[in-house]
């Protein structure tokens, strides 16, 4: 029996080349009736061909199957592509689409359903540029049409029939399906009822507390965010995980029947510690590249960690564990001769391993200096230099930290190296 997880960079999206206003797209059309799910592309003027924006590998060609005729979708320089088979312009083009849930390589599923029927769509699998896409595109004109009884869940929103927006960057995870939202303290979640009962007991005590610790550390989100936990069957024996966070929404999926089996409900109730600090992380989760992805995700790791010691009362030492475990891991994956940028390109890992040292180094140095909410002012910081323009990288990152101390951070590699004793000493 084969077993993977896969668990996506919360951030992923924001990673992505973005659709400009006039990419002469009019409207990407999801679709679901009684006899399946179709999406269609209307388009202002004859174009040549579409590029999709997210490309992790070619498997369109064979879950859409086109309705229009003379349609196919190719790979081309590492990108699928919508085109005519005669090469002929058109302003149309629609599909049908296989709804069922797949795993794709770094990135989000298209699909993920839920047990009773509902299913949660991630719409930038759908964004697409008219000829090509370049770093100007940002923006896609959406609507879902509903013919069933189901209903959609849009920025937390319950719409019927159809519905239009304007949607951007790394899109939204819309809910369609009969399954009442559940409101919690500032929070709306959507939680599959197949999932284990004691589980999804766990969720709706442990959820509130999350939120309420991390606002009182980094204030009140601006829109209430929603959680979305689901389960489906797998074909193939394969079995495992897949969760992440885009705006203001938080989801996992299990997939297989051995999932449920093997659930680890401390390690899941972890990791949305982990996702919700992203959804607090403001204006400096955006970043210039994914190069500097250990600052943003090691945060995440050292403020899940620090909620986790906290609500356990365990004196700093689960930090001080998780630390020195991923400094070793750290250490061993990041040669004292390369820079960390190939590190980090080579193994996305490195950016939770080090990026967790290196931000538990820069708290204790904050505390030390009399800054004691620490890496909770340091992002505070951060994401107002971002949001005044500065760019989202480790320069600004360092600049925040000046800002607080009055002296200039150590290196990456420096705080790497400090021993994990004096980094986090309680």
């Amino acid at each position: 029996m084969r077993y993977f997880i896969v668990i996506a960079v919360a951030v992923l999206g924001l990673l992505l080349w973005f659709a400009p206003a006039d990419s002469q797209i009019r409207l990407i059309t999801l679709s679901k009736s009684e006899i399946g799910w179709t999406v269609t592309y209307q388009l202002n003027e004859p174009v040549s061909q579409l590029e999709f924006v997210r490309s992790p590998n070619n498997s369109r060609a064979t879950r859409w199957q086109p309705l229009t005729d003379n349609i196919e979708i190719a790979w081309q320089n590492g990108s699928e592509v919508i085109r005519s088979q005669n090469g002929e312009p058109f302003t149309e083009a629609a599909f049908t689409l296989d709804a069922s849930y797949t795993t794709l390589p770094k990135d989000y599923a298209p699909f993920s359903p839920f047990s009773d029927g509902g299913m949660l769509v991630h719409t930038a699998r759908f964004f697409a540029c008219a000829e090509s896409c370049g770093a100007a595109h940002h923006e896609w004109p959406m609507a879902v049409n509903l013919t069933t009884n189901d209903y959609m869940l849009v920025d937390g929103q319950l719409r019927l029939g159809f519905h239009e927006w304007l949607d951007r960057d790394s899109g939204r995870a819309i809910y369609i399906g009969s399954q009442p939202p559940e409101t919690f303290s500032a929070l709306v979640a959507i939680i599959d009822p197949a999932l284990p009962s004691s589980l999804r007991q766990n969720m709706i005590t442990e959820l509130p507390m999350i939120m309420s610790y991390y606002t009182k550390e980094l204030g009140a989100l601006s829109q209430t965010p929603t959680l979305f936990a689901s389960y489906s069957d797998f074909d193939g024996g394969y079995y495992g995980h897949q969760g992440g966070v885009l705006p203001n929404q938080v989801f996992m999926h299990w997939y297989g029947e051995q999932a449920l089996d093997n659930v680890d409900e401390q390690n899941t109730l972890w990791f949305f510690a982990h996702e919700i600090a992203h959804l607090f992380q403001g204006a400096g989760l955006k970043y210039s590249s994914s190069d500097e992805a250990w600052i943003h995700e090691g945060a995440a790791e050292l403020m899940s960690y620090l909620y986790t010691d906290a609500k356990l009362a365990k004196s700093n030492q689960l930090v001080q564990d998780a630390v020195r475990k991923a400094q070793t891991e750290c250490v061993a994956s990041w040669p004292a001769s390369e820079p960390f940028v190939i590190v980090g390109r080579i193994n996305f890992k490195a950016h939770y391993s080090c990026g967790l040292v290196a931000n538990a180094e820069l708290h204790a140095q904050l505390q030390a200096n009399g800054i004691r909410s620490g890496i909770f002012a340091l992002w505070e910081t951060y994401s107002e230099l971002v949001a005044d323009g500065a760019a989202a990288d480790s320069e600004t990152y360092f600049a925040a930290f000046e800002q607080l101390t009055g002296y200039a951070s150590m290196s990456l590699r420096q705080l790497i190296d400090r021993p994990v004793s004096a980094s986090i000493a309680p």
